[in-house]
């Protein structure tokens, strides 16, 4: 794990298009993960409860 006071000085090195596109970065990859959580609520059954009951088919 970095530590807060590298962070904060690499921050301070950075020009403002370094850091616009730092920001995009993290903007889009936040949007996937919300993405991605949605997906996974709007799901009939979640990856687990499926394995459940192909298990329960099973026997």
């Amino acid at each position: 794990m970095i530590s807060t006071e590298i962070l904060k000085s690499e921050l301070n090195e950075l020009t403002v298009y370094q850091l616009r596109s730092l920001q995009y970065a993290i903007a889009k990859k936040l949007e996937e993960k919300a993405a991605a959580k949605t997906k996974s609520e709007n799901a009939l059954l979640t990856d687990e409860e499926l394995d459940m009951l192909a298990e329960v088919m099973r026997s």
